[in-house]
């Protein structure tokens, strides 16, 4: 048996370590030596027969085998979440690496990654998404690739913005939708819907109006009424956007059924029953975790008055629009975090005054908040979600200079002043190109994006 490079091992674990960082952001990855990976498959025993490509380590490490083809694992990237492991976690990395490991096999053992791996690498998240979704994986994928290249479309001047529902048992979900369905005789194939049919152009807008697919027949059936969906749901807080609420709504009835939504700015969502959001954006496909940075902050403050700040950025990130969002620990000595707070002559002064006391947790006053938040300058709350400031600059507090911090060199203005809020408390950072940052204590402690 010819052995293989060392080289192509080095390589393949690198661009897993890449890919994996990308999926789970703020993750660590560790590639085995020879003498972990061998204690670790002796310690499988019986199991690494089965190919195992992901194993739950701990509470927050996963392990990755990969196999190059051969009966044994060759090579085993360590992954640290650095916070617990999900079901869901775990299930996805085990979906990309399955799909990972198909690719190697693609790949000659005798040659490092060439362009043949590359051009694998571009679609490679795409048909992860696909299998962890669907159990017809190469259809999903094909369906997926129909919504990009639908993006492209125009009609009469605007761009296209589809939004499907892909339903594995559609009867069932019809009888649950009642009349908020309507049928589509003879059917058309989603493709065929989706790319050449310039009807559902201007009937299918995402807010309105969501196609149904059949999972079964690839087909469309027919139409559902977005608007009277019921939203009142616990497990719905955290849709890519409010007006998302229905069409997560629709999901909520059946784990595996999906929707593709292409967003007013140009980027691609994908939201399944079991409650994983995946999004693509500049090119790049992201798993947007929002579970991960309520479980963050929630041991902090109040559970509606985190609901209702991530409600707020994650809306604004959907939009692409900057926002900063501080929640204190204590209001006390506020001007040393705001130096012109109360001032009379302060900017924004009207807006500022009008917005005090508000909550972020009331729904309506959370619609102002929101929009106020695009002002330059940032959100400012204490521990129940009132606004204490709005609109405003915020300095370095006097607690950097006690512990003898030294401020680091930031990407921008906005990341900067979430850095040394997040000394008398807890940052949300939205930036305009989508990513969601939290700050604690000067260090990141979470982001999606």
């Amino acid at each position: 048996m010819r052995t293989r490079r060392p080289l192509v091992i080095v390589d393949a674990l690198a661009s897993l370590a890449t890919a994996f960082k990308d999926i789970f952001p703020g993750s660590t990855t560790t590639s085995l030596t020879a003498a972990e990976l061998s204690s670790l498959l002796e310690s499988l025993g019986s199991r690494a027969a089965f190919k195992p490509k992901v194993l739950t380590l701990d509470e927050s490490r996963l392990v990755a085998l990969l196999y190059f083809g051969q009966p044994v694992a060759q090579g085993a990237l360590l992954l640290d979440l650095r916070r617990p492991v999900r079901t869901s976690d775990s299930h996805f990395a085990r979906a990309f690496c399955r799909v990972f490991n198909d690719d190697l096999t693609h790949v000659s053992a005798a040659w490092p990654l060439d362009e043949h791996w590359a051009s694998l690498e571009q679609t490679r998240l795409r048909r992860s998404v696909a299998r962890f979704l669907n159990y017809r994986p190469h259809k999903m994928s094909n369906w997926v690739r129909a919504m990009e290249d639908s993006m492209a479309l125009t009609y009469e001047g605007r761009n296209v913005r589809h939004c499907l529902i892909i339903a594995r048992k559609a009867p069932k979900l019809i009888q649950k939708l009642q009349n908020k369905f309507i049928p589509l005789p003879g059917g058309i194939s989603i493709e065929n819907a989706l790319l050449r049919e310039k009807w559902i152009r201007t009937v299918v807008d995402g807010r309105r109006v969501a196609l149904l697919g059949s999972m079964h027949s690839g087909s469309i059936i027919g139409f559902i009424s977005l608007a009277e969906v019921d939203r009142n749901d616990a497990a719905l807080r955290y849709a890519p956007h409010e007006t998302l609420v229905p069409v997560q709504a629709v999901l909520a009835h059946a784990a595996h059924d999906v929707a593709l939504v292409a967003s007013p700015q140009g980027d691609l969502f994908i939201l399944s029953g079991k409650g994983s959001v995946f999004q693509k954006t500049h090119g790049h496909w992201r798993v947007l975790d929002y579970e991960a940075l309520h479980e963050r902050i929630s041991s902090r403050f109040r559970e509606d008055v985190v609901i209702g700040v991530l409600r707020a950025a994650i809306d604004l990130s959907f939009e692409r629009t900057g926002a900063l969002f501080c929640l204190l620990e204590s209001r006390e000595e506020i001007t040393d975090l705001i130096p012109d707070h109360g001032h009379p002559l302060a900017a924004n002064s009207h807006l500022r005054r009008s917005l005090r006391g508000q909550n972020i947790s009331v729904w309506a006053q959370r619609q102002v908040i929101t929009a106020a938040a695009a002002t330059d300058g940032a959100v400012v709350l204490d521990k129940d979600g009132n606004v204490v400031d709005i609109a405003c600059m915020v300095s370095s507090p006097k607690e950097i200079s006690r512990l003898g911090v030294r401020e680091p060199s930031m990407p921008g203005a906005r990341s900067l002043a979430a850095w040394r809020a997040s000394f008398r408390g807890v940052a949300v950072n939205v930036s305009e190109d989508g990513p969601i940052t939290v700050y604690e204590r000067g260090a990141e402690i979470g982001r999606i994006g």
